[in-house]
């Protein structure tokens, strides 16, 4: 059970910072023409979703990774709604 952990733990770390790189590009050119709104909704979806199945299952690095992503996702519709004129 413990190599299922660190694997989970690992998938956490990648997972939730996929999309740091898009936030740190986003904020430095004020910016986020080249992201459609779509896959910010989608990816803030996606991480609820699977953020309440990991809760439903009891699966705390599920529950980590998409409490981190859906916190990331809101910072990246904040800065798509920022910038939209941008």
């Amino acid at each position: 059970m413990i190599y299922a952990d660190v694997v989970g733990y690992a998938a956490t770390v990648v997972g939730t910072s996929m999309m740091l790189p898009q936030v740190a590009k986003s904020w430095r050119t004020k910016h986020m023409r080249d992201v459609a709104f779509g896959t910010v909704i989608l990816f803030v979806l996606n991480c609820a979703l699977w953020g309440t199945y990991g809760v439903m299952i009891a699966a705390q690095p599920m529950i980590v990774a998409n409490v981190i992503g859906f916190g990331i996702g809101l910072v990246l519709l904040t800065l798509k709604l920022r910038f939209r004129r941008n």
